[in-house]
């Protein structure tokens, strides 16, 4: 019932865009309250609240879906091969977004955000649903990630457009501060309402059911929301072809850019690096995102630490809880300070010191783990908010506005590749710490290629910020 709701109201929706598009030279009619461009960026922010809501729900319990999933294997086989297949289940999500990031990234450059986003909405709603509903297969489970994945592109188009409505340095950093800060908060509630609703389930056939119905009740309410009162930029919302100057003499047409959207984003150096240091950014933060809930999920004698899902999922609100305090008072000032690239290294620099600490914690008890824990995940919510913010602005002021969906789809596409290979390759190396009783080997990946990443940006600094002084 709710899938078919939610099919006619994406159709009737398109319906209403089209006929919008019919008629280029009326204006657009919108709510005034909804007119200015700050209220259009929490409209399109609310576009990507369910994804954000729904992964941060399931992160810390895919551990304990993967064992009620994998009926296809007896108890022994089953705990060797958790960890591999929380990885696979982690992957799988963002294999597609290999191409589909450059896909709606280009398309919605050239069809506009708003359809994008809503067929985004659409089916990452039924994918969820499916997810619920299923209590058995692990197959089917990849497969409903793996669809949600195809149609995951919300936010990279987000991004384009929050570049698109604030043209300005200072509007950008403020936009992409909150688009960070939304999925910090995420981070927060997410895991805590997970928690509470598989608590509140019990022993039910179907425990996971209530987060995924949640993430699709909040995928309908966005839906609805960005077809009623998203605004659609100028540029997008009317046909160029056919548009004219208001008070020229000559009613002559503005030609639409033939040039292919891609192009523009793929040729400056200054974007080049930066693609390289996020997409380093991204695996490192896939990669703990993935063994970090092992190591709580797994018992003393596998070298975890034996937390429950409850646990678990309180535990990992407090990287977001960091990273939401950081990104509001902070980040914005450091990255003013130090610039871009400097503030890049700080963060992730930090990541070594924090894996270690949770590394030797493996196996462990008593009074000195939790404040241990709390400690380097605070550590890891500074390094999201203030490397990913330092990277995002500079991507965001490398190409023209009109090929910013396309640079952020590159750059998505990129960190969709290591994103879909760090899980599997962070519970291959939990598995191999596990059978040498040593768990901070399983960190010792991350750690490297945190170092890596610094280097290039430490080589890369002096001539980005002898270009931002000239500026």
């Amino acid at each position: 019932m709710l899938s078919t709701v939610f099919l006619l109201f994406f159709i009737v929706s398109l319906e209403w865009m089209e006929d919008d598009r019919s008629q280029a030279v009326c204006k657009y009619e919108a709510p005034k309250m909804f007119d200015d461009p700050e209220a259009q960026t929490y409209l399109l922010l609310l576009s990507l609240l369910p994804e954000a809501i729904t992964e941060t729900m399931l992160r810390p319990l895919v551990p304990f879906m993967i064992r009620m999933l994998s009926k296809d294997l007896d108890g022994d086989r089953l705990e060797s091969e958790v960890g591999i297949r929380a990885g696979l289940f982690g992957g799988v999500f963002y294999m597609p977004l290999l191409v589909m990031n450059i896909v709606w990234g280009a398309a919605s450059d050239s069809l506009g955000r708003k359809p994008i986003l809503l067929m985004g909405l659409l089916f990452g709603g039924l994918t969820t649903i499916a997810l619920g509903l299923n209590t058995s297969s692990f197959q089917l489970a990849l497969v409903c990630r793996f669809l949600a994945g195809i149609f995951g592109g919300n936010s990279t188009v987000a991004k384009g457009a929050l570049g698109e409505i604030h043209s300005d340095a200072k509007g950008r950093s403020w936009a992409f501060s909150l688009y960070g800060s939304l999925y910090a908060f995420s981070g927060i509630v997410g895991p805590l309402i997970g928690g509470v609703l598989v608590e509140m389930a019990g022993e039910e056939r179907s425990p996971y059911f209530g987060v995924c119905l949640l993430g699709a009740i909040l995928s309908a309410l966005a839906f609805f929301g960005t077809v009623v009162w998203y605004k659609e930029v100028e540029k997008h919302r009317v046909d160029e072809s056919v548009k004219v100057k208001e008070g020229a003499e000559d009613s002559a047409p503005i030609p639409q850019q033939e040039k292919w959207v891609l192009s523009p984003a793929i040729k400056p150096s200054k974007l080049t690096i930066s693609i390289v240091l996020y997409v380093t950014l991204a695996f490192c933060n896939m990669f703990w995102a993935s063994t970090i809930p092992l190591i709580f999920a797994s018992s003393l004698e596998l070298s975890g630490l034996g937390f429950s899902a409850m646990d678990a999922s309180f535990a990992m609100t407090i990287p977001s809880i960091s990273k939401l305090f950081f990104q509001s008072l902070f980040c914005e000032w450091i990255v003013r300070k130090l610039g871009a690239n400097r503030s890049y290294c700080v963060g992730m620099g930090a990541i070594v010191p924090a894996m270690y600490g949770l590394g030797l914690l493996g196996g462990t008890a008593g009074s000195h783990v939790f404040p241990i824990v709390t400690v380097c995940l605070i550590t890891l919510g500074f390094v999201e908010a203030l490397a990913y913010l330092s990277m995002t602005i500079v991507i965001s002021e490398s190409v023209p506005s009109t090929s910013l969906g396309s640079a952020f789809g590159l750059t998505s596409t990129f960190a969709a590749l290591v994103r879909s290979l760090a899980p599997p390759l962070a519970g291959t190396a939990w598995e191999y710490a596990v059978e040498l009783k040593a768990p901070w080997v399983a960190f010792l990946v991350v750690q490297a290629v945190a170092l890596i990443s610094v280097g290039i940006a430490f080589l890369t600094q002096p001539t980005e910020e002898l270009k931002e002084k000239s500026e």
